[in-house]
């Protein structure tokens, strides 16, 4: 049986700015580097990346990226599938969401005119209406047999705004309501799974595993040297001489870089900050809103306006990083807590996040990381001072704790491999198809 597997997703192929970037770029390390392992479960398949039509319009665009994830997919028999779309238009709009889910629906439907079976993963927001957008024309599909797993990594109730975005609430009920036979939504991880259940009704036997993932034998989670790690730092005029806190994320304020900015203000000469603080582009105003802020509470901190996975490496090899913070006002599942433990399994910072969403099936408070209440005021001060007075050997043991978990329940191969196993049919099984 000749079975294809599509990959739709609009981040960590021709950009790579967040954690769906990082799971893409997961799944390449998967596609490459453990090829034979992953078919030696799951048979073999023809890998396909569908993304949005890369060119000026796709911000932080890197086209050796391109490049190198085209070689990878197409060393196994499959391509990088590009997807038209209106680039004047604002991207974070159900309207370029709509051609984007439509496009990767056409291109399920030529991959099935030579294949006996595509499963399809739509990566998150751009890409939820695969299932309608396939639904709406089930004569194409007469050729082969399409399974979508709709792969949402958040949702308009829970990203920390003010309130839920109608838009795109509406883009989201419409887009799960397509769920049914041949259309399954991700299990990603507890929270977001029991939230989709609550708040959009969809039944717990649609879901399929897509847990969350790293590859853990990629060479950028490996601890870096203490000698590398000081070059790093010292590239980037990250100072050593006094305790650092560090956080890792994009401007948005769902990030709550400005919580942490203010939380470390009773903390000013007892630590510096290294924020990593990624943009959406180069004019981001959040930006020089978190310069005033950490001047205006007198920090001394390194901010860098930019994607590195060099400087978080290093960072959990310094003996000076205490603490990572994650202070999120709203996360399904974060990256950083599994990679800053993969970084410091040999003792380093612990992980300090707020005690809700997915947070709490990563950190198990005072054994794999520290956890505060968001709802009470002076707690992530409180937190990070729990963290800057640990010693050397209780952080060694929550870093070793937590590197445990992480390698247990996170490596690539037989997570996919349970997916796939669930979205392709093996050889002898007849195609399943969309109604």
């Amino acid at each position: 049986m000749r079975r294809a597997l599509l990959y739709c997703t609009f981040n960590g192929i021709a950009n790579c700015t967040n954690g769906i970037g990082r799971q893409a770029q997961t799944l390449l390390g998967a596609l490459s580097r453990r090829w034979d392992e992953l078919t030696a479960i799951t048979g073999l398949f023809t890998p396909y990346i569908a993304i949005p039509e890369p060119g000026p319009a796709t911000w932080a665009y890197e086209p050796s990226r391109l490049a190198a994830a085209g070689t990878v997919v197409t060393a196994r028999g499959g391509g990088i599938i590009p997807l038209r779309y209106d680039t004047r238009a604002e991207f974070w709009s159900p309207a370029v969401w709509r051609q984007l889910s439509e496009a990767a629906a056409d291109a399920a439907i030529r991959l099935a005119a030579c294949h006996d079976h595509v499963g399809v993963i739509a990566v998150d927001t751009p890409f939820a209406g695969t299932g309608n957008a396939l639904l709406d024309r089930p004569a194409a599909l007469d050729q082969g047999g399409v399974t979508v797993l709709l792969a949402l990594y958040g949702t308009a109730h829970i990203h920390g705004h003010p309130g839920p975005d109608p838009a795109r609430l509406a883009w989201e009920r419409a887009s799960l309501a397509a769920v049914g036979s041949g259309v399954h939504v991700a299990d990603i991880g507890t929270f977001l799974t029991s939230h989709l259940t609550a708040a959009y009704g969809v039944r717990e036997e649609r879901f399929i595993p897509w847990r969350s993932s790293l590859d853990l034998t990629a060479p950028d989670l490996q601890p870096m040297s203490a000698d590398q790690a000081e070059a790093v730092a010292e590239a980037f005029g990250v100072p050593r001489d006094r305790p650092i806190i560090a956080t890792i994320g994009r401007t948005d304020p769902v990030k709550g870089i400005d919580l942490l900015i203010d939380a470390l203000g009773p903390l000013r000469d007892r630590a510096h900050l290294v924020a990593i603080v990624v943009p959406f582009d180069g004019r981001d105003p959040l930006l020089d809103a978190y310069r005033r802020q950490i001047n205006a509470r007198r920090l001394s901190a390194t901010l860098v306006p930019l994607f590195t996975r060099d400087l978080p490496r290093a960072l959990a090899a310094l003996p000076a990083t205490r603490a990572v913070a994650c202070p999120s006002r709203g996360e399904t599942l974060a990256n950083v807590p599994f990679e800053v433990a993969l970084w410091a399994r040999h003792g380093g910072p612990v992980v300090v996040g707020p005690d809700r969403d997915g947070f709490r099936e990563q950190i198990d408070h005072g054994r794999t990381g520290i956890l505060y209440d968001p709802g009470r005021p002076g707690a992530l001060t409180a937190a990070l001072t729990a963290a800057l007075d640990l010693d050397p050997a209780a952080r060694t043991r929550i870093c070793d704790a937590a590197y445990l978990h992480a390698s247990a329940a996170s490596d690539i191969v037989p997570n996919l491999a349970s997916t796939l196993l669930r979205i392709l049919p093996d050889a002898g099984a007849p195609p399943r198809k969309i109604p």
